[in-house]
């Protein structure tokens, strides 16, 4: 097309233009022409074939002529090649002292299309000179590939970073029937997801390693190797610095061997009470386990004295694995990563607030492990996830040191993994990290959303990150005296001159390469009118939560969602709507398959809960009535 539009167009002007001129009359008697060249002129004899084969021939040779200047300023570094190269990116004006400015209309015209596998965020966002760039419809449109590459936001208690910015994006993200992975150290998250899960119909498996009642996971199951099991280690022992650094590493030494031999974390701490036994169990089999426990076998072996401090270290951090409950909720699974690719599930990791500091790295490393098995499924299915998954983690620096997600977070974009982390200042990532890693971090996540009334710390990081600007002091052009400074400084980012927030996103396109400073004001979960209305509409439904103890039964088809069938359901949903249910599902449901878990709890666990339970027989007979009906 490049070469057949200008040559079209050359010949109809060339025609409209000089037509006239070349169908003539002949005035004098002509010989007429034979052979090719009659074939060629084509023209009758009354008109002049003289005239008409000369101005074909110059046709033919503004034709050659185009087609050469066209082959040159084309092909790569040819000058058309550039300048139609350079109408395709936004112009980059080049300042004397700095070029940093704020997003152009042509610049926020990428975050104007809309993608259902992204993120889009409601408000209001002003560029350069102030000027409204979202033409008031009021959306900052993330794609998939920007949401993949990681969102973070920071804001100081009560900013609004969890109204404006987490709780549209898991509601968002839900309503397009993706499964999440909501880390909520505070409980702040979880009532508003069963809300929303009424309206989208996802199930809801709510963990709490302190709850009498809630769904089961045990961090050793299916750790089979030793990098798996270090990196939930890492999580689980504190790191520290200086002469206990030694310490720390070799308590994770120990437990990752431990996670390698025992059938959970409960048992791991029961052994702690006696090394001699531990070693002995560790060292039955020459296995990978035996020799990553290796120091604390031979020290037991010697005086012992070194194995009592690791003992003692590892203790400490499996200090909240005294409680009985805890090694009850610890012991088995019921859920894994496999269900958040095969039916829209949302998994919120979740604790009171009291328990924070002490159950807080376990969610962490229950994150750890979540991650790392759909990692594991996305290398079985070739690369990307079959489905989108979302990870929310509000008050990130709560979890502990998450190494391996902190690395891997510029990897995970190629499993149709987005991330999204919230924070309250940069410092918090300082002290657990330190600056390299905190650099690693924040290089990682391309998208940031950073509040007014921040910390001087974290809005002198961002007024560096906005970069440097020319400014000139002197209003009179005659007299221009040029400076450099920041686009935005410290005072600008702790008081915005629009809105409350700014946001800085980096994306790299084909041809061109870009940050963009918008600030904004993003609209609040409650502002929603959109979502006042689903929630209302289902203000009467029952949230479908998984329960203690539940097997799920899935049987895939192509044409339709996986539906997930609770062995044991509960009793705030009535039969009738169980019957609308399976109907709308389509699935086949073989009762041979479904066999009840039992509890390792008491059955008091279970009435205190409002679960019944049912034998296998009943459930086969009322499975059985519904399919007829």
């Amino acid at each position: 097309m490049s070469f057949v539009l200008p040559n079209v167009a050359l010949t109809s002007i060339y025609v409209s233009l000089l037509s006239d001129f070349a169908v003539q009359r002949a005035t004098t008697l002509q010989k007429p022409l034979s052979g090719l060249l009659g074939v060629l002129v084509g023209g009758p004899m009354m008109i002049n074939q003289a005239r008409l084969i000369i101005m074909g021939l110059a046709l033919v040779v503004l034709l050659l002529f185009l087609n050469m200047a066209l082959g040159q300023g084309l092909r790569r570094g040819g000058w058309l090649y550039e300048q139609v190269d350079r109408w395709r990116r936004p112009s980059n004006r080049r300042g004397e002292m700095g070029s940093a400015h704020f997003c152009t209309m042509r610049e926020y015209r990428r975050y104007r299309r809309e993608d259902g596998d992204g993120i889009t965020l409601l408000g209001a966002f002003w560029g350069e000179r102030g000027r409204r760039l979202d033409w008031g419809y009021g959306k900052f449109c993330m794609g998939a590939e920007d949401a993949a590459r990681g969102l973070l936001t920071l804001g100081a208690p009560g900013s609004g970073k969890t109204q404006a910015v987490i709780l549209p994006v898991i509601a968002d993200r839900m309503n397009c029937h993706h499964s999440l992975i909501v880390v909520d150290p505070q409980g702040e998250l979880t009532p508003y997801i069963k809300e929303i899960a009424k309206v989208t119909g996802h199930l809801v498996a709510i963990h709490d390693p302190t709850s009498a009642t809630g769904p089961r996971f045990n961090l050793a199951q299916g750790l089979s190797n030793i990098p798996s099991a270090n990196a939930i280690a890492r999580v689980l022992v504190p790191s520290a610095d200086g002469d206990n650094r030694f310490w720390a590493d070799s308590a994770t030494d120990l437990l990752t061997a431990c996670l390698l031999r025992f059938a959970n974390l409960g048992q791991i701490k029961a052994a702690l009470t006696d090394m001699q036994a531990l070693a002995k169990r560790l060292i039955e089999k020459p296995d990978d386990a035996a020799l990553a426990a290796g120091s604390f076998i031979a020290s037991v072996r010697a005086d012992g004295k070194i194995a009592t401090n690791v003992v003692a270290t590892l203790g400490t951090a499996l200090t909240g694995w005294s409680s009985e409950q805890v090694r009850q909720n610890t012991a088995a699974s019921d859920f894994t990563a496999e269900l958040l690719v095969t039916q829209p599930t949302v998994v919120v990791l979740t604790c009171p607030g009291a328990m924070r500091k002490v159950y807080a790295p376990y969610l962490g490393a229950t994150l750890q492990k979540l991650m790392s098995d759909l990692d594991t499924i996305g290398e079985q299915c070739g690369g990307p996830l079959p489905a989108p998954v979302g990870v929310i983690i509000d008050e990130f620096p709560t979890l502990g040191r998450l190494d391996s997600l902190v690395e891997s977070v510029n990897l995970v974009r190629k499993r149709r993994i987005s991330i999204l982390v919230g924070a309250q200042t940069k410092g918090q990532f300082h002290l657990i990290y330190g600056e390299e890693a905190t650099k690693a971090l924040f290089t990682g996540l391309a998208t940031q959303i950073v509040y007014g009334g921040c910390d001087h710390d974290t809005a002198k990081f961002y007024s560096d990150a906005s970069g440097t600007s020319t400014a000139d002091a002197n209003p009179d052009p005659a007299r221009a005296n040029l400076r450099q400074r920041p686009l935005l400084t410290s005072d600008e980012i702790v008081n915005p001159q629009y809105g409350n927030c700014m946001i800085f996103s980096r994306f790299v396109e084909s041809n061109f390469a870009l940050q963009i400073v918008v600030m904004a004001e993003l609209t609040r979960f409650y502002e929603r009118t959109d979502w006042k209305a689903r929630l209302t509409v289902h203000r009467h439904h029952d949230t479908l939560l998984l329960e203690r103890g539940v097997e799920l039964t899935k049987k895939l088809i192509a044409s339709r969602k996986p539906f997930v069938l609770l062995t044991k359901p509960s009793t705030t949903v009535p039969a009738t709507e169980l019957e609308t249910i399976f109907n709308e599902a389509s699935y086949l449901h073989t009762a041979a398959k479904m066999q009840a878990v039992p509890m390792k709890a008491s059955s008091n666990v279970l009435q205190a809960a409002g679960v019944r339970t049912a034998s296998l027989e009943e459930l086969t007979k009322r499975f059985k009535i519904i399919e007829r009906s």
